[in-house]
Formats: structure tokens, sequence, C-alpha cells
């Protein structure tokens, strides 16, 4: 392993209820303060354990340093190339019908991670989406 230190940006989607709905927020957080390292899509994650008490948060995706999305139906921490063919994550066919190869990662998050997407499930008493003043 490296000496470097892993800084993960975790991009939080405020859902489709509650005050921070359709907003996003992007933090950056240190291995340190909070290991993501094995844990898959669709876990629930307590918000006290990344500075946000009484919230918690769902994982939705990433991508790696390489820029390789994160997909559900690939299981594993693992890079694949998968033939995809319909509109989803990783591929937008341009013509119907077409079907491409395309690099994608598992749906456990590695230390290879950049960008952790997260939804807010629950929350909490902070006030975590600021709305500007017009």
């Amino acid at each position: 392993m490296s000496s470097e230190k892993i800084v993960y940006k975790l991009n939080i989607s405020g859902g489709k209820e509650g005050s921070g709905k359709g907003m996003t927020k992007l933090i950056e957080i240190d291995e340190k303060k909070f290991r993501f390292e094995g844990m898959k899509m669709g876990e629930i994650i307590k918000g006290g354990l990344i500075g946000f008490p009484n919230y918690e948060f769902e994982i939705t995706g990433g991508s790696d340093s390489s820029g390789f999305p994160m997909r559900k139906d690939v299981h594993g921490p693992v890079k694949k190339k998968i033939l995809v063919s319909k509109r989803g994550i990783g591929y937008k066919p341009r013509r119907q019908g077409e079907k491409r190869r395309k690099t994608v990662r598992g749906n456990e998050v590695t230390s290879d991670m950049t960008l952790i997407n997260l939804k807010v499930m629950k929350y909490g008493e902070a006030e975590l989406f600021k709305k500007e003043k017009e």
C-alpha cells in the first residue's frame, strides 16, 4: 500500500423528499474519519460517523480515480468489461440496438474510489443544505 492518505469526495443528494429535495452538496472526508472500504451500493450509513448526527445516507454509486462508474449489477471490488446495450450507468447508445463493451467498477467500495454518491434517507436536526437567498 502507498503512504498517500485517501480522501473521499462525497456527493450528497437531498433525495426526492424533505428539505433538501433536488439539492446536492459535495464534501471531502479523510479515510481516518470513516472507512468506506468493503461497503456496497445500497447500504445505509449513519450520518454521525461522517459529521452529520441523526442523518442516514444510502450509497447510490461512485467512481474510481480513472473515472470508471460503479454498477450495482457487477458484484465485488472488481473492474470489468461488460457488454451493455441499453441506456444506463456508463453508456448512452447513439442508435437503437447499439451495443458496446464498457469498463465499469463493481458494487463494492475499494481504496481506488475517489467519488462516492450518497442519498439522504433520514434527515437530522443540523441543516445540511443551505438555501441561497435570491
